[in-house]
Formats: structure tokens, C-alpha cells, sequence
């Protein structure tokens, strides 16, 4: 394996376990939706409103910190190609997308931290 392939291998390594953060927080945005459509349905919540605003606060929370991992891992996979001399034409789009992604998950956080009950739209941005 050359150094190129060692270092992107660690960045695609960072990416999988943050994927799988993601899938994570998302089965939990769908546990959140769930238990919101209980609440209106008059059925028995799966959470209290308490449960469900600190589970809602700190999944946002984790998004948040993903979404500015990944600027990194972005802003590095970029540097790692320089370093090489490999072009990637599409690696400031990547680093943009990822910072427009950030500002969602920043969004989406400042309104679960301000609101102080359970939204449900918006609740996972797609990073």
C-alpha cells in the first residue's frame, strides 16, 4: 500500500464510522417522530415531552458534531490529494457541501434548542 492509499484509507475509515453515527441518530429521529405521532393519536407515548426534548437536544447535538467532522475529513481529503499531485475537481464542491451541510445541522439544533419541544421537520439534515 503506497502512503496515499494508507492515508485516504483512514479518511474512509473516519467517513464509515460516521455514517454509521448517522444511521444511528436517524433511527432515533424516527423513534422521536414515532413517539410525537403517539402524542397525537391520544396513545401512550414511548417517551415523556422531558425524555423526548433531551433525546431530541442531544441527537441534534451529535449531528451537529458530525457535520463539522466532516468538514474536516473534507478539508483533508482535499490536502491528502494535493500532497500527491492527484486533481479532484470536485473537492471544493465536497468542502461546500459539507459547510452548507454544518449551518443545517447548526439550524436545525439552534431551533430544538430555542423551541424546547419536540419538531419534527427537518429533524435529520443529510450530510
Amino acid at each position: 500500500m503506497t502512503n496515499y492509499n494508507l492515508e485516504e484509507a483512514d479518511l474512509i475509515k473516519a467517513q464509515i464510522l460516521l455514517s454509521f453515527i448517522l444511521l444511528f441518530t436517524t433511527i432515533i429521529s424516527i423513534s422521536l417522530s414515532y413517539n410525537f405521532l403517539l402524542g397525537l393519536e391520544d396513545k401512550e407515548p414511548i417517551y415523556t415531552e422531558i425524555e423526548s426534548s433531551e433525546i431530541l437536544i442531544l441527537n441534534r447535538t451529535i449531528m451537529f458534531i458530525v457535520a463539522a467532522i466532516f468538514i474536516y475529513i473534507n478539508i483533508r481529503d482535499k490536502k491528502v490529494k494535493e500532497k500527491y499531485d492527484l486533481e479532484d475537481e470536485f473537492a471544493n464542491l465536497q468542502i461546500d457541501a459539507s459547510v452548507l451541510n454544518f449551518i443545517a445541522a447548526l439550524i436545525v439544533l439552534y431551533v430544538g434548542l430555542k423551541s424546547g419541544s419536540n419538531i419534527t421537520s427537518g429533524e435529520n439534515p443529510t450530510i
